[in-house]
Formats: C-alpha cells, sequence, structure tokens
C-alpha cells in the first residue's frame, strides 16, 4: 500500500503557478492527502514567495561552485511544503520567463531563463538532499516535466541506496515538445553541470546531447498525460517532440497515458465567492463578468477591443499566448467568418508571447466582435469561463488539455482541434472535435456551433449535462488517482532505479 508521495515540481497552485502543471501537481497532492497517504511537496521559492519556516540547509554543487540551499517549510492542509531557497530561484519574479523587472536586457522580457540548467539541477539535487536529511524514505519520488529528468542520477551521486533502494521513482511528461525537454548540450558540459559523472550520461543521448526526459525513461520510469499523447510520441505522428519519442519505442521503454484530473472545489469556489452559481443562466453570468470589467478593479488585466455584449454566445480563449496553443488559427477567423448570420464575441483571456498579443491587441481593435482580456485573474477566470457557451481550444498540440474539461465543468462546451489528450472530447456529445488536416476545420465547427446556440437551445443543453457527468464519473483528481496513479505507483514501488 502507498503511504508516502513525495512531488518535486517547479510549479504548484496557490504559491507558484505559470501553466497547467501547478493544477496538476496541487489536484494530485490533494486527492493523495485525502487518502490519508503523506504528501511532500519541494518546489522553488522564487522571488514572489515568502519564506516558510527555517528547517535546514543542504549543500550541492553548479558548474563547479559549492551552493548552500536553504530549505524552510509549512502546510497547506495535510500537505508538506518544502521551499527551496536558491540565488537561482530567489533573483527571479517569473517561473520560467524573464520579467520587466529581472531581465538583464529589454529584449529578454518574455524570454526563458539563460541559467535555467542551473535552476533544474538546484531544483532536484536539493530536492533528493532535502529527503536524505529528512530521512524518512518515501513510496514513490513523483518528478514533473523535463525539469526533473535527471533525479535518478542524482539519488546515485549522493548513494541512497541504503534509504531510498526501494522507492518508485516517476516523472511526468506534461509537455514533450523540444523546447520543453530541457536538453543539454553535451554529456561533458551536463557533468560539469551537476557534478555527475560523464558516462552516467551515456544512456540519454540524442543527436549528442543530453535529453533528461530519455534520462528519466532509462533509469526509472515514466508516464505523459493522455494515452493518445502517449500514442502519438511512441508511434512518431506527433511532429513536435524530435526523436524523442521514437527513441523510447526503439528502447522498448514504457510510456503509459494518465490524464490529469481537474479539482472541481477550486473552480467552483472562485464562483461562489463572488455569489454565483455555474447553473445560473448565461446571461447573469455575463452581466456579472462586465461588471467586473467596468469596476476595474482588475489591476493585472487590460480590456482591448469593445466590453462583449451579453445577448449574443460568448466563445472563449483562455490561456498562456503561444504558438503551440493555434492562437493563428484564431486570428484567421474574422475573414472566414464574415458571412455567418448568428451573432458571437470571441474572448481572448491570456498572456504570453508579446508579438502574438500585440496580433491579437490589433485584431481586437479593428473587430466588433472580438475583446482581448490581456493579462490572468484568477478572480475572473471561472466566472468568464461560466459565462461563455463555448471554450476553444485550437492547440497545435496538446498533451492533456485541462481548460477543455473545467469548460465542460462549468458549462462552456469545447471546441478543440483533435489533437493528443484534446481528443477525449466526444464530438456532438460533450463537446465538439474537428481535424487537424482541415485547414478550415476551426472556422466550420465554430459555424456548426453558434448555428446549434441559437437554433437548437434544448441539444446543447442536454451536451452539456452530458459533459459535467463526465468530469464527476472519470475527471476529478479522486478519480484519476484511484484509477491512473496510485496502480502506476504500486507498479513501480519497489522497482530498482539505476
Amino acid at each position: 500500500m502507498i503511504r508516502n508521495v513525495c512531488l518535486i515540481a517547479r510549479e504548484f497552485e496557490g504559491i507558484a503557478g505559470a501553466g497547467g502543471i501547478k493544477d496538476a501537481v496541487r489536484g494530485l497532492a490533494n486527492a493523495l492527502s485525502k487518502r490519508q497517504i503523506k504528501v511532500t511537496v519541494f518546489i522553488p521559492r522564487y522571488a514572489f514567495v515568502e519564506k516558510g519556516k527555517h528547517l535546514y540547509d543542504v549543500s550541492l554543487t553548479v558548474n563547479g561552485r559549492s551552493h548552500i540551499v536553504s530549505v524552510s517549510g509549512f502546510r497547506i492542509e495535510a500537505i508538506e511544503i518544502r521551499l527551496l531557497d536558491s540565488e537561482y530561484f530567489s533573483s527571479k519574479q517569473g517561473i520560467y520567463t524573464y520579467t520587466e523587472s529581472d531581465a538583464p536586457t529589454p529584449g529578454m522580457i518574455g524570454k526563458g531563463h539563460l541559467d535555467v540548467h542551473e535552476m533544474n539541477t538546484v531544483l532536484q539535487a536539493a530536492s533528493i538532499q532535502g529527503i536524505i536529511r529528512e530521512g524518512e524514505a518515501p513510496d514513490i519520488i513523483h518528478g514533473h516535466d523535463g525539469h526533473t529528468g535527471l533525479l535518478t542520477l542524482f539519488m546515485r551521486k549522493y548513494r541512497v541506496q541504503g534509504l531510498l533502494g526501494k522507492t518508485g521513482v516517476l516523472v511526468t511528461i506534461h509537455n514533450a515538445g523540444i523546447a520543453y525537454q530541457q536538453i543539454i548540450a553535451t554529456p561533458r558540459i551536463a557533468s560539469r553541470l551537476t557534478g555527475i559523472q560523464e558516462d552516467d550520461f551515456v544512456d540519454g543521448i540524442i543527436d549528442g546531447k543530453v535529453n533528461p526526459l530519455l534520462i528519466a525513461g532509462t533509469h526509472g520510469h515514466i508516464n505523459t498525460v493522455s494515452p493518445e499523447y502517449s500514442r502519438e510520441l511512441i508511434s512518431g505522428t506527433d511532429r513536435h517532440s524530435g526523436k524523442l519519442g521514437s527513441t523510447y519505442r526503439s528502447r522498448k521503454i514504457p510510456l503509459k497515458g494518465v490524464y490529469n484530473g481537474i479539482d472541481v472545489s477550486y473552480w467552483l469556489k472562485e464562483l461562489y465567492n463572488l455569489d454565483l452559481d455555474p447553473l445560473y443562466a448565461k446571461h447573469s453570468l455575463r452581466r456579472a463578468v462586465c461588471r467586473l470589467l467596468e469596476a476595474q478593479e482588475l489591476t493585472n488585466i487590460r480590456v482591448y477591443g469593445a466590453h462583449p455584449e451579453t445577448d449574443a454566445p460568448w466563445v472563449l480563449f483562455h490561456g498562456r499566448l503561444t504558438e503551440q496553443k493555434g492562437i493563428a488559427s484564431l486570428l484567421e477567423l474574422p475573414a472566414k467568418l464574415k458571412a455567418m448570420n448568428y451573432p458571437y464575441r470571441l474572448i481572448i483571456h491570456g498572456q504570453g508571447n508579446q508579438d502574438i498579443e500585440n496580433a491579437i491587441k490589433t485584431t481586437a481593435e479593428s473587430n466588433f466582435e472580438w475583446t482581448f482580456l490581456n493579462g490572468y485573474s484568477a478572480k475572473l477566470a471561472s466566472a468568464l469561463i461560466a459565462a461563455s457557451s463555448f471554450i476553444v481550444v485550437p492547440s497545435e498540440w496538446e498533451p492533456c488539455g485541462q481548460i477543455d474539461m473545467v469548460g465542460q465543468l462549468l458549462g462552456a462546451l469545447p471546441i478543440v482541434r483533435s489533437v493528443g489528450g484534446l481528443k477525449k472530447v466526444r464530438h456532438n456529445i460533450d463537446g465538439f472535435r474537428y481535424s487537424p488536416k482541415k485547414k478550415d476545420g476551426l472556422a466550420q465547427v465554430f459555424k456548426v456551433a453558434i448555428a446549434g446556440e441559437c437554433e437548437n437551445k434544448r441539444r446543447l443543453s442536454l451536451m452539456r449535462e452530458i459533459a459535467k457527468k463526465a468530469i464527476y464519473g472519470r475527471r476529478t483528481w479522486d478519480k484519476v488517482l484511484e484509477r491512473g496513479y496510485l496502480p502506476l505507483y504500486e507498479k513501480i514501488r519497489n522497482k530498482h532505479w539505476t
């Protein structure tokens, strides 16, 4: 029986977050703790995160230099949090990218940290040393994404077989896009960076470079966040991940897919905090959102274009503004929807790549149907989703997809590009899907969805009920833990990591 799990990640909802990992780690931790399983989470202490109570210091080397990391702790309900305090983290206002206040040059604003590999080294080395220092062996050490791909090598370096010899090690791939794999230039550079022997990286090389996600699969266990994404990687049909999946296949490294879940209470709580209920009529919810925007209390949101009208169906994009998220296909919609006879409002809520933001601003200011809510507001998010008729997810690739599930929970039927984990949406049953092979697929399904909302509300109401039942029946974190992660944990526990 699993009694003790340690999670290691760069994000955790409520402390530091930038993308879907924060929700996944928090949701999994909550589900574990509900089952009386001890959960400890190691995460960095960024500049915007307050210190906890100092517990101990650990010493490690980075690029041949001795480095001290202060570890502090506190609890969130039954979850033990360990904050890793290092100059590599405490100098950062953003989790993955530079902000205006910490960028070394203006041109680096919004771009990835130059010392990302040092940050990953400190995260992994300090977490393993923290586990050693606390002296209690978890049944499972569960790392998240390529930032934790070298955990088994750090365990080998610190000679922990006596303490952790029966601990299973799992790394979940939340995104296998090449830019997310945390690839290190060469074994020699990796060795100098981490203090790990150069020969230890031999089994993790693709095209002459060290790939942490290959190390994770070779020396421990890996999974990804949907069965569909796993199949795309292993089959080589995913063109965004390079040779990683084909290497797994050639080496017969298994790659199981386990869907992320969603934390229902989190999304409902934000609505109830605003005295709103997701069962309210869409018009009432839209008026509530408009009041929030008009009050100008959301200081981290800038509105471009007209405030959306409440009578037309709302179609929402909610997420990071990157090329992966398929923003280019959204920008093509105004020209393709000119002949549509039904009203709609397209709302984009998010932030990210500055060039993409600028393109959206221009489109919103020249198209009455568009509203751009530039920034992110947790207070606004739930109400905005619940107020929308549809949530559009046109991703180029998508390992799991979470926002489609949140939409189903809150009554915004998803319109998704049929890739990766988005394939779980059942077309014309609990949402709408379009083929990535169809050039005008998004526009065509968009028209069908809007026409249905305007002409056949009863049918779409039934679809919303089916979608909500699917979430409660199989997509909550409790269900995902019971059916996915606990069986996987039991399978890898006591299996030797090398």
